[in-house]
């Protein structure tokens, strides 16, 4: 790894194959590869927060290769939505988009969904390169093939499978994010580590301990983790509908919090990975009273998430009602046959070892003891989730 300069790793999804490009300072280059794709025009799909902070250089150079539509919403879940997509579509193709044009998703894990359906759907399919800027769709959103929107009663309900030409990332962006979303993607590392590649553990302890999170060197450590953890489980799943499934540790009570949260504060409320990071606690514990993570394994995951700072509690505000509501409408429904008092997470009985069978890590959970672990891990008296932190000794904290 050149912690400075410029790296290409190929990644293998199943039978997906595609490059993902990655350096520190390294935008100019990031241009230089869109523009060999000879596009009649780039469709760029961000947020304005992003557009804002990143947008004027970069999008600079990707015009000299051809003409840069702009798709950009407020930053937020709520762009992530049927409508916003409707809205995108119908301003691509009054902006001349062609089966030659290359959809550009470039920003976080919002956009990179949305940009993604958007290439699946535009003329049944255009090409599409992702440019994250967030270290949540650097080291986990964009390393799959799924690209969706949200329903009106759930997370990523409506959608599909498009495979990118490319991932493209500028270390130095994920540099300028604040503490809140670097903690986000270093909580969907630690899902990685925690689930699939436990070898990394005690490097990741030693990184978060020693502090200097934003450094080059420890993000893309980071991302090569994601990468192989990633490659590993999706080896012979390029869907995610088997094996790969055990990327979804931490998913089904950390979506129900995401959204009640984002509902509840919207843009203020609780990121996608520090969501992911409670679930994981509340996983961990729905698996101890289940008979399988013991009390180090239990005591493991906490320090971990206590480390980076991810909520050890349900955010202050949130009604038990409304997160078991949506745990019910969890998309993972289907993959295993449930009755109704029932809903499939996936659950650990050790570091790297899912409690379910190899070719389906998901367990049936009865839906009591679920509700059993929030109640115990409800936080009346806590202030609401922070916006605005910054690092403590290089750790990061709330």
């Amino acid at each position: 790894m050149n912690e400075t300069g410029w790296n290409v790793r190929n990644v293998a999804l199943g039978s997906a194959k595609y490059p993902y490009y990655y350096g520190y300072d390294c935008a100019d280059r990031i241009a230089h590869v869109l523009g060999s794709y000879d596009a009649d025009r780039f469709l760029v799909v961000t947020d304005d927060t992003v557009l804002q902070t990143h947008g004027e250089g970069f999008l600079r150079e990707l015009a000299r290769s051809a003409p840069v539509e702009i798709l950009s919403r407020p930053a937020g879940e709520e762009m992530k939505s049927l409508v916003t997509l409707e809205a995108h579509l119908e301003q691509a193709v009054r902006a001349g988009a062609s089966r030659r044009s290359v959809v550009v998703a470039f920003g976080g894990g919002v956009p990179g969904n949305l940009g993604g359906l958007l290439a699946a759907l535009l003329f049944r399919g255009v090409r599409l390169a992702h440019v994250p800027t967030t270290t949540v769709a650097a080291m986990d959103s964009t390393l799959s093939l799924k690209q969706a929107v949200n329903s009106r009663q759930g997370k990523n309900h409506f959608g599909t499978y498009h495979r990118p030409e490319a991932i493209l990332t500028d270390v130095q962006f994920l540099q300028t994010l604040p503490a809140r979303e670097l903690r986000s993607g270093l909580s969907e590392a630690t899902k990685n580590c925690l689930a699939i590649r436990p070898r990394s553990i005690p490097e990741l302890r030693d990184r978060i301990t020693q502090g200097q999170l934003h450094s080059p060197g420890t993000l893309q450590w980071l991302l090569e983790v994601s990468l192989d953890a990633k490659a590993f489980a999706m080896s012979k799943d390029t869907k995610e509908q088997g094996p790969g499934l055990v990327l979804e540790y931490g998913h089904t009570v950390g979506h129900a919090v995401e959204l009640c949260d984002q509902r509840l504060r919207r843009s203020r409320g609780i990121s996608h990975g520090e969501a992911v990071a409670f679930g994981m606690i509340a996983a961990a514990r729905v698996s101890a009273r289940l008979g399988g993570l013991d009390a180090d394994g239990v005591a493991l995951h906490e320090e971990l998430v206590g480390a980076l700072g991810a909520p050890l509690r349900v955010p202050q505000g949130l009604r038990l009602a409304d997160i078991m509501a949506v745990v019910r409408a969890d998309n993972k429904r289907g993959y295993l046959a449930l009755q109704d008092h029932e809903t499939a997470m996936v659950l650990l009985s050790a570091p790297g070892a899912p409690m379910g069978e190899p070719r389906n890590p998901l367990v049936a959970v009865d839906l009591a003891v679920v509700e059993d672990v929030l109640t115990d891990l409800l936080e009346h008296d806590a202030p609401p989730w922070p916006t605005q932190e910054t690092p403590t000794n290089g750790v990061l904290h709330r």
